[in-house]
């Protein structure tokens, strides 16, 4: 559902830093001088048939060097959807290449998203606790046609709250940046409308945090698509209660909410299952 980047200036300037900074500079120095140059909007234009080309293959994106075609549109289309969702907070996501410098392999992750059409990276930040994902959730509530409802858009089980800061810190392993005083992972997370893997204990992950699971119902609504796990429960990474029991996710279609209760950690069923991370 992301629009070209022609379509936006602002993400055609992301992407072209340089370039814009380049015919920035130049209009600048033409004015200076008297001389006619080329009206700002039409430098716009420049940035957008920049933006256009890319698209078409001919220079490749500034972010996402290495990733071409459909994979870049992803990329590019899932960045997009978490500045919005940050947005409503008032979070800044870190840039695209502040995740490369910290290791993390976006030619990688390109092929896995070219092998598995399910996979959507989620940047998700960390730290926020239950109040801040609250705020973003009744934000989400109140956009057009959201399926949340205003009342309870988020339900934390009494347990899951009381150890919320075990669950909502960086997995052991992953790369992160900062931004704006949170710590932010970009992970690859399966988002089909049930987990690929079900039948499973909490044994058999690796599974998605919290906040990964979080932002990713958030994506889904603020790109107008339901949210993944109206009919099944995704596994949590983290345990709580002195590591006897683990956090689930699910959407109640009928209470119209997200909700995360927790499980032993043996359990197991039809319906539960992992999402198991790439990156």
């Amino acid at each position: 559902m992301a629009s070209a980047p022609g379509e936006h200036p602002q993400l055609a300037r992301l992407l072209f830093a340089e370039l814009a900074e380049d015919l920035d500079g130049a209009l600048a120095q033409s004015q200076r001088q008297g001389g006619g140059g080329a009206p700002a909007d039409e430098l716009e234009h420049l940035l957008a048939a920049a933006a256009r080309s890319a698209r078409e293959g001919d220079f490749g994106r500034a972010a996402f060097a290495g990733v071409e075609g459909q994979e870049a549109d992803r990329f590019e289309r899932a960045f997009a959807l978490a500045r919005t969702v940050a947005g409503w907070a008032g979070l800044t996501v870190p840039e695209p290449e502040a995740f490369w410098e910290q290791g993390i392999d976006h030619a990688t992750l390109a092929r896995a998203l070219m092998a598995d059409p399910t996979l959507v990276p989620v940047p998700a930040p960390y730290g926020l606790g239950a109040a801040r994902w609250t705020i973003l959730f009744r934000a989400a509530a109140r956009q057009p046609a959201s399926p949340l409802s205003l009342a309870a858009p988020l339900v934390l089980a009494p347990e899951v709250v009381a150890e919320f800061g075990v669950l909502d810190a960086v997995p052991r392993g992953a790369a992160s940046a900062h931004e704006g005083g949170q710590e932010w992972t970009l992970r690859l997370i399966p988002a089909g409308s049930k987990p690929p893997l079900v039948g499973l204990s909490h044994a058999h992950g690796p599974h998605p945090s919290l906040p990964e699971l979080l932002m990713l119902q958030l994506m889904q609504i603020a790109a107008g698509e339901p949210p993944v796990d109206s009919s099944s429960f995704t596994w949590v990474h983290g345990a709580v209660g002195s590591g006897r029991f683990a956090a689930r996710e699910l959407f109640d279609s009928t209470d119209r909410s997200v909700r995360v209760n927790t499980r032993e950690t043996g359990n197991q069923g039809p319906h539960l299952g992992a999402r198991p991370p790439i990156g």
